[in-house]
């Protein structure tokens, strides 16, 4: 599956389809509003458009809160959040794909998980 933010500098390709989506109600992805599916890095594919009518455009800016196990990054020119990934304080490394990126046709079949990442870092559903 193809996802991409709103002006498609920003495209990810996965290998295939989460079984399962996270909505997470911690401080961040709450306000974000993202679904996250989760990858290991050899099954993502980032790729990025460096030219946009003409005017160079960085590809993402990451965001690192708290202790900074996590950089979510965002398109630079649009500012979707379309991925993160985990930071070196973190043994493994872990991709989680923000699915709000991928046409709805697409996502729609795949069952949605709520994560308390607010309190207890328990799925509550």
């Amino acid at each position: 599956m193809e996802l991409s933010c709103h002006c498609g500098n920003v495209k990810i390709t996965v290998a295939h389809d989460p079984e399962t989506l996270t909505s997470c109600n911690c401080s961040t992805c709450n306000r974000y509003g993202s679904l996250w599916g989760y990858y290991t890095p050899d099954e993502v594919q980032l790729s990025f458009i460096t030219d946009i009518a003409g005017t160079s455009v960085p590809a993402t800016k990451a965001y690192k809160w708290g202790e900074e196990y996590i950089e979510f990054h965002h398109c630079q020119n649009c500012g979707c959040l379309t991925h993160y990934i985990t930071t070196e304080k973190v043994p493994e490394t872990k991709l989680g794909i923000n699915f709000r990126m991928a046409p709805i046709v697409g996502i729609k079949e795949i069952k949605i998980r709520h994560f308390d990442g607010a309190d207890s870092w328990t799925f509550i559903d």
